[in-house]
């Protein structure tokens, strides 16, 4: 089979293997690679690129990384995490085995690469390269989310925090609710934002804002109580579970008026049916 021809169907054995590749490189995931598969990755990598064989430098995180290569008086390097691309690895290691033409000189360069080195900092003489973690969180949906610690930690300590696959800072998790109001509406970045104001809490921040409560209605569809507030810049609905008493609230655009619009405006006006009451 060409890399330009398509399958249509996978048989009940190709269907079973792509669970069982995702849970090998979920599992992967903190296996360390050897001192000596990790250099034969990035000597491949570098021979093909810059036909020429670097000095390798192992180290214990991504931050043990910089500060080495800082104390050695490289402050510019290139940064690269591999570790980002783990689910190409895999997608590519599925179409392999399915029997799926590839270069294959190209993908064993790849695959090793994702393999042994998760993260690094270089330039074309010297790279820096980050063992894997020491333990790693999922989700269900295979993101990197930890709600009471790192979600990625490494040798030496140091760690990544992520909600759902989105990375966020250590206050967010650790110290949720010592979160201002200035830091939550001065926050750029709109996931982010979300996440700050849920794990501060929704109501407690309504409230600090002094949110006045525009419509409310009750949803048979969903089976919620639905609020429609407004505070400052931000418009937000809240929809309550009859049921369970779940809350979810999303933000929408600051001209909404109404329950039913808020509604409209989250399925792009193809339901009221937008946030699950399950």
């Amino acid at each position: 089979m060409s890399v330009n021809q398509k399958k249509e169907t996978f048989t009940p054995e190709e269907e079973a293997l792509i669970e069982v590749v995702y849970r090998e490189y979920l599992a992967d995931q903190t296996t360390q690679s050897s001192d000596e598969e990790v250099k034969d990755a990035i000597n491949a990598v570098w021979g093909e690129s810059f036909k020429l064989t670097p000095e390798v430098i192992i180290c214990e995180s991504p931050l043990d990384c910089k500060k080495r290569a800082k104390k050695d008086g490289f402050s510019e390097l290139a940064e690269y995490w591999s570790m980002w691309y783990v689910s190409y690895a895999s997608m590519y290691d599925f179409a392999d085995r399915i029997g799926l033409q590839m270069n294959q000189e190209n993908l064993t360069m790849f695959l090793n690469w994702v393999k042994c080195c998760p993260y690094v900092t270089f330039n074309k003489d010297r790279v820096y390269v980050s063992k894997k973690p020491t333990s790693i969180v999922f989700n269900d949906d295979g993101q990197l989310h930890n709600e009471e610690g790192k979600s990625a930690e490494f040798a030496d300590g140091w760690g990544i925090y992520s909600i759902n696959g989105v990375g966020v800072d250590e206050q967010i998790v650790m110290s949720p609710s010592s979160q201002t109001i200035k830091q939550i509406q001065g926050e750029d970045n709109e996931e982010v934002k979300r996440i700050r104001i849920e794990r501060y809490g929704w109501k407690r921040f309504l409230d600090e804002i002094s949110a006045e409560l525009m419509d409310e209605r009750q949803n048979d569809i969903d089976g919620v109580k639905e609020f429609l507030f407004k505070g400052d810049e931000m418009v937000a609905l809240m929809c309550i579970c009859n049921s369970t008493g779940k809350e979810f609230v999303l933000e929408v655009p600051p001209e909404t008026r109404t329950c039913q619009q808020a509604q409209a405006w989250l399925s792009n006006g193809f339901s009221e049916r937008t946030i699950s009451s399950s």
